[in-house]
């Protein structure tokens, strides 16, 4: 057996120092449980069953990374990866899979009755899909069908008698589909789980040639070496005569499903409460979120089954069924729809009231309603990353990673829609339901009035956009998912150690906090208000005192973000003010799914892009200078009138420079195109006139003068954190980075223009 053996696998070095604690400490311990943990399944003693449960599963889940195959799988998702780095994300992804085995139907057979036993191989824990054989793409080596797909089950050899077998409920209650390669209900790689560990189905014994089949599948996804009793095992090819589909006859459950499925309500000491369905979702949310008629035989010109606004054949057509988003649950764009026409009836918009009614009656119950409808909408089991659009190669799509606020979205995210085709922006709405009840705004609405408010009015402005297709609004993946909320708040914890943010790089957002501090004050009932004048002016005249207040009251009368009702004083009245935008991972991860560069607003984000999302110290590419240097030669007019905009929008008004910005994704993309970049940059100082010159008179106030930096990573913008995600929350099987980044800056560029240097202008 030594053929099994390989050295230094795990193995480590610093210099001349050897490390093999992982072997020792990790694998040492695992091992020793997982083998009486092991034996205790296959004796089948429900007492040892349960208090070897998790051992179990946790040992299953590390045999199939900690392999010669599985570490190869590893380095296909994420690229080259040194020794240390395999073994960090190796740790990290090793208990993966446990959840969805877990939840599944659990049988183990025997071989007792046959003269031929099970194999051993060097690739113990073996995954079946009966729609993908050993021809398709998703079994090309190191790959495997994935565990969360729904055909696909799971084998593993106890020993030379014994196998279990996993395989999704839903499945098992209906292996006649033939969508046996989309997700499974709820498929999720981490997130805690609700199942009996005394249901098992063991009654089953397999003949010879059933046997024949499993040892046929097993040596089907090694890497190299099996073994065996006898030689004629170790060729179970020359007597299984049957079709790769037909193994599924084998694996599938016969009898016994009643021991699986159900819901599970746990009650607490405390008098509180869980519920856990069948494939583990803890609300029943989700039966609001389904069409009532699912959508299909959609016609080429027809909207699109996802729920975008494009047409089907402009959408979802070219992609393959499994990689879609679902059709079956309303999508992004729909939900996001759906919240705003809930909205607008919680605020009785839709029946005639004015904003400043909204303002006068806010009430608590309208908060908690609307935080209540948006968490409704984005319930704990929502799988994210299937929802968002798909990379489009001829869409050129951006993640805002800068705050969503409605006084700046206008320069930082509408404005640019005439130079970009789609824009990503995180939802400035909280989810009461993750949070402790005296921070929710479902259980404690009275302090979040004023951001209710001002994320309504952010809300009603992005509602045309969002309606045409052109902006994404997003919820914080770190709130909607626990787990990946929980890693990325560990990863940001080691990252920003004794990080500082560059002077200035936050003046924008201070100024923000400043004029929140005002319109506070502008809301106080007038007696803290005389006081808070004459603490800050001596000897206070009351004439001038009342003109102050007088002039305060009007302010606070023709500012639509200020609520027109009293607030208690003191603590009954505090107000929270949240400032929402998306972190360095969360940006990259929402980027890389659906295909898009980020373009930031702060010294802040960018320093970040440039120092913790790339290899230390890389610079630009040099090739991309001549488009650089093009770029900021170029004062991109941003229209803030977002009424107008979506008039212009509406009617084609979009500059030829957006045609050069999305030539930019491609071309870096395809990187060693040699004069591409000079090619490019000669273009974007020819069509900057087109850019400059617009129908909008000269001295708009409304329109704004802004530029572009850019940076193109050597190997685009990544880290290995977020490939992490990518693989652990939306399945991903290969690296993925995001090509470039765009900086918008709002004073001229130092170096300024040149425009007797350039001929072509």
């Amino acid at each position: 057996m030594n053929c099994f053996v390989e050295y230094d696998l795990y193995t480590t070095k610093f210099g001349a120092t050897i490390n093999d604690d992982i072997e020792k400490r990790l694998f040492g311990a695992l091992d020793d449980k997982g083998s009486q943990a092991v034996r205790a399944f296959v004796r089948g003693d429900p007492s040892e069953v349960h208090e070897s449960f998790q051992d179990f599963f946790t040992y299953l889940a590390a045999q199939k990374l900690r392999t010669p195959k599985g570490l190869d799988w590893i380095r296909s998702c994420y690229g080259p990866l040194d020794q240390i780095d395999l073994m960090v994300e190796m740790q990290a992804l090793r208990t993966m899979h446990c959840t969805m085995w877990a939840e599944g139907v659990r049988e183990i057979v025997s071989a007792a009755d046959s003269d031929v036993k099970f194999i051993v191989t060097d690739h113990p824990v073996t995954v079946y899909n009966p729609q993908l054989d050993l021809t398709a793409q998703a079994c090309t080596y190191p790959q495997d069908p994935m565990v969360a797909s729904l055909g696909t089950q799971t084998v593993f050899a106890l020993d030379a008698d014994t196998c279990m077998i996993f395989t999704h409920l839903e499945y098992a209650k209906e292996s006649s589909r033939h969508d046996l390669t989309r997700l499974r209900t709820n498929a999720r790689h981490h997130g805690m789980g609700m199942t009996r560990t005394d249901s098992f189905i063991r009654d089953r014994r397999l003949s010879r040639d059933e046997v024949i089949a499993i040892n046929y599948l097993l040596k089907s996804r090694v890497k190299r070496y099996i073994a065996a009793a006898k030689m004629d095992w170790l060729y179970p090819e020359r007597h299984f005569n049957g079709s790769w589909a037909e193994i599924a006859k084998v694996l599938l459950p016969k009898n016994d499903l009643w021991r699986f499925g159900g819901e599970i309500y746990v009650g607490y000491r405390d008098g509180t409460s869980g519920y856990w369905d069948e494939h583990g979702r803890t609300s029943k949310a989700h039966k609001f979120l389904p069409r009532d008629s699912p959508r299909k035989n959609v016609a080429a010109n027809d909207f699109c089954g996802c729920g975008s606004a494009y047409a089907f054949k402009d959408c979802c057509q070219s992609l393959p069924a499994a990689e879609r988003p679902p059709w079956d649950v309303y999508g992004l764009r729909e939900r996001n729809l759906m919240f705003c026409n809930a909205v607008q009836d919680i605020l009785n918009l839709r029946d005639g009231a004015s904003w400043e009614d909204v303002r006068r009656t806010l009430s608590d119950a309208q908060v908690e309603r609307i935080h209540s409808a948006f968490a409704a909408l984005w319930p704990e089991d929502t799988d994210l990353a299937s929802l968002l659009p798909r990379p489009h190669p001829k869409k050129l799509r951006t993640v805002f990673a800068g705050i969503a606020d409605p006084r700046t979205v206008d320069a930082t995210v509408l404005g640019w829609l005439p130079y970009v085709d789609e824009v990503v922006v995180v939802n400035p709405f909280v989810l009461g339901t993750r949070m402790k009840p005296e921070f929710s705004p479902i259980d404690s609405p009275a302090a979040h009035k004023m951001q209710t408010l001002k994320n309504v009015i952010l809300l009603l402005k992005l509602e045309p956009f969002i309606r045409a297709g052109l902006v994404h609004l997003v919820p914080d993946p770190c709130e909607v998912c626990a787990p990946l909320g929980q890693l990325v708040r560990d990863v940001i914890t080691d990252r920003t150690a004794g990080w500082k943010p560059p002077t200035g790089g936050l003046h924008r957002l201070l100024k923000l906090g400043e004029e929140e501090h005002r319109r506070f004050m502008g809301m106080l009932p007038e007696d803290s208000l005389r006081r808070y004048v004459a603490k800050h002016m001596p000897q206070p005249d009351t004439e001038v005192t009342d003109q102050i207040i007088a002039y305060i009251r009007r302010q606070t009368e023709a500012d639509p973000y200020a609520l027109l009702q009293a607030l208690p004083v003191g603590e009954a009245g505090a107000q929270f003010q949240i400032y929402k935008g998306l972190n360095l991972e969360s940006a990259l991860y929402l980027a890389t799914l659906t295909g898009s560069v980020i373009h930031v607003d702060t010294d802040t984000h960018w320093e970040q892009l440039l120092m913790d999302a790339q290899p230390a110290g890389a610079a630009s590419q040099r090739e991309w200078d001549p488009v650089r240097q093009a770029l900021t030669e170029i004062t991109f007019p941003v229209d803030l009138d977002s009424q107008r905009l979506a008039l212009r929008l509406s009617g084609g008004d979009v500059p030829p420079v957006r045609t050069l910005l999305l030539r930019l994704g491609a071309a870096v993309a395809e990187s060693g195109t040699g004069s591409a970049p000079h090619v490019l940059a000669k273009q974007l100082r020819q069509a900057r006139a087109k850019v400059e010159r617009t129908a909008i008179p000269i001295g708009d106030s409304q329109m704004l003068e802004v530029w572009l930096d850019l940076h193109v990573p050597p190997t685009g913008f990544g880290r290995l954190e977020v490939q992490r995600l990518l693989v652990m929350f939306a399945g991903a099987t290969g690296p993925r980075t995001v090509p470039y980044a765009l900086r918008l800056l709002f004073d001229e560029p130092a170096n300024g223009r040149d425009d007797a240097s350039d001929p072509d202008v």
